[in-house]
């Protein structure tokens, strides 16, 4: 499944996999409302790029979406794409089932974010290029 689709820009994030897991054991034994018995998956995602400029992006996209669930909140039940865990070249978000499309638009958003800092960042630099030629 690919998250960025679009016939000009790069796909720079792409689902790999996705993983059943076991009940989920981090609220159980806590006042909270125990959700144990809530199945859980793995999202395993992989950067198709990555170059310097794509995970600049990408982590440039990350913190943008990140400040603002910290400013607006979330609703009760909206996976924080704090919980995913990003390395250099993949994503790795185990979430509860029912969480599994919020987390797959979170990722898409992500994509088209940094597909577009990415285009205005390859934009500024032709017209800088375009400029020296002058």
């Amino acid at each position: 499944m690919l998250l960025a689709i679009s016939t000009r820009m790069r796909d720079l994030i792409v689902l790999e996999q996705v993983l059943p897991g076991g009940p989920g054991e981090t609220l159980s034994g806590s006042a909270a409302l125990d959700l144990a018995e809530e199945p859980c998956v793995t999202l395993q995602f992989a950067f198709a790029s990555a170059d310097g400029r794509a995970l600049d992006a990408i982590r440039h996209a990350r913190r943008s979406m990140l400040r603002e669930e910290w400013t607006r909140g979330r609703d009760p039940d909206e996976p924080s794409l704090e919980e995913a865990i990003f390395s250099p070249g993949s994503v790795v978000w185990e979430t509860r089932r029912f969480q599994e499309d919020w987390c797959l638009r979170k990722m898409a958003e992500l994509a088209a974010r940094a597909n577009r800092a990415l285009a205005m960042l390859e934009s500024s630099e032709g017209l800088t290029a375009g400029s020296k030629k002058a």
